[in-house]
């Protein structure tokens, strides 16, 4: 038995066809079009909400860099005008009565800056204590000494304290 449609029907299956066509574009299309737009919108979005935090972040760390850098400067105002790193540290030798066991000299080294000026201390037979009080001697107060390098550290061959050799360094305005 075989029936055709009529023209009505014709026509009902037709629409039926073009809306489920339709339905099935959309279906498509909303995955790939708006959807991945909002999506890298969304992503773009925590990017920039990142990249800001690290700016941040960075500005934070230049500002307290900045800060610390005026707080050595104020310690670098306060520190006399003629202060001499080799005059202090032999002043100080001679304060514990070291120079005897101490070669002080001044350190240059290749690419030094005339504003880090350094001095290469050798120290030999010296009792730990004694060294300990030396260094708290250097820094203690506001000259903003500081160990560049430690050469050598050992036990003297005497075995009578250590032998060592020291470098420091200051910063001048």
């Amino acid at each position: 038995m075989k029936r055709s449609l009529d023209r009505r029907e014709q026509a009902g299956l037709a629409m039926g066809l073009l809306a489920v066509t339709l339905v099935a574009m959309l279906a498509l299309y909303v995955p790939a079009g708006p959807r991945k737009a909002s999506l890298r919108a969304k992503a773009d979005l925590q990017s920039a909400r990142d990249e800001l935090q690290l700016e941040q972040m960075a500005s934070l760390d230049v500002q307290e860099r900045l800060e610390r850098q005026k707080q050595l400067m104020d310690q670098l105002a306060k520190r006399r005008v003629d202060f001499s790193l080799f005059s202090h540290v032999d002043s100080l030798l001679n304060k514990r009565g070291l120079r005897s066991k101490a070669q002080l000299e001044q350190y240059k080294p290749r690419n030094a800056s005339p504003k880090q000026p350094m001095v290469q201390l050798r120290l030999q037979e010296v009792p730990l204590k004694e060294l300990v009080s030396l260094l708290h001697d250097l820094y203690g107060g506001d000259t903003l000494v500081t160990v560049y390098k430690v050469d050598t550290m050992r036990p003297a061959p005497s075995g009578k304290g250590l032998d060592c050799d020291v470098t420091f360094m200051t910063i001048t305005s």
